[in-house]
């Protein structure tokens, strides 16, 4: 169960601007890291290859390969795939609600992700196995679906833990899996916990935006949300709803003030009246204007001046 915005904020959102706890910086793709007794590498970056930053993790996806984040899920492509009739299709899927492998709603959200993805069932193969992901300790899974056009399609889940619940996830006809598990294991070799913040707090403080809603038939709902964040320190979030249907219209506000500090990729908040929660960011683009977006527990909300990161 997702808890709104509004409700987190009023529940939660210490020291701002500039005032980063973390330091040092991401090693690169193509690079490596060793374990502390200086035995084999702990992972191993992809030459050529270019960092996907997804649910607090770094990985490589390699050169060719594109990105597109969309909500709670980063679509990963190499060139040529077919990912219209889904011939292959790569994303790197999430939950902020999720925080550890062992959550007990972790399969059924992966059950239900791919279902709402592919709109045929999905039949899981059994329990997941232990997998090592470069740096990290994983678990993968494996379901098999029919398209609505009659083919058969394998599916692939590499889950791990980063500041939340994500995986890997690969849909493809077997012979395209098959072709495409050399690069996948490059990949899944490539997973670490970044060295460097996702996150400069200097480039939070702004103001942020969010609307949504729906209409139908004589009823509705609208909802705007924005928060400040700003160089003292502070912060403040307001939300305006509305709704109204054949006999009714009802409007509410809210507003909460506090205090915030980023820790990595880790916004910690604290209301005025001290109820403090920590939420995970994330720094996005809005497809086709380029704007920033900051994701905060997976939900967007756009910089209000439209500017880029």
């Amino acid at each position: 169960m997702r808890l709104t915005v509004a409700t987190l904020f009023a529940a939660a959102l210490l020291s701002g601007c500039g005032k980063d706890d973390s330091s040092g910086s991401g090693s690169g793709p193509g690079s490596s890291s060793s374990t502390s007794s200086g035995s084999a590498p702990a992972w191993t970056g992809i030459s050529g290859g270019r960092q996907v930053r997804f649910a607090g993790v770094v990985a490589d996806i390699p050169s060719g390969w594109t990105e597109l984040p969309q909500g709670n899920a980063t679509l990963i492509a190499p060139p040529g795939a077919n990912q219209t009739s889904i011939d292959e299709l790569y994303a790197f899927l999430g939950e902020p609600t999720l925080k550890t492998l062992d959550a007990p709603g972790l399969e059924s959200y992966l059950d239900q992700a791919l279902m709402q993805l592919l709109q045929v069932p999905v039949k899981r193969s059994g329990s997941a196995t232990p997998r090592r992901m470069g740096a990290l300790e994983g678990r993968e899974w494996k379901w098999s679906a029919k398209l609505m056009d009659g083919r058969d399609v394998d599916i692939r889940c590499w889950a791990f833990s980063g500041s939340y619940c994500g995986s890997l996830t690969a849909v493809a006809t077997p012979e395209a899996l098959k072709r495409r598990m050399p690069e996948l294991e490059q990949i899944l070799g490539s997973f670490r916990k970044p060295e460097a913040a996702a996150l400069d707090a200097g480039k939070i403080c702004d103001t942020w935006v969010r609307a949504f809603g729906r209409i139908g038939g004589v009823s509705g709902n609208s909802n705007e949300q924005q928060i400040t964040f700003t160089g003292d320190g502070r912060f403040h979030y307001h939300s305006e709803g509305t709704s109204h249907g054949l006999f009714h219209r009802s409007s509410s506000q809210t507003d909460v003030g506090g205090r915030w500090s980023l820790s990595g990729d880790q916004l910690t908040a604290t209301a005025d009246d001290g109820v403090q929660k920590t939420f995970t960011v994330e720094s996005r683009v809005e497809a086709g204007t380029g704007a920033a977006v900051l994701a905060i527990d997976g939900t967007e909300f756009r910089r209000s001046s439209g500017r880029p990161w």
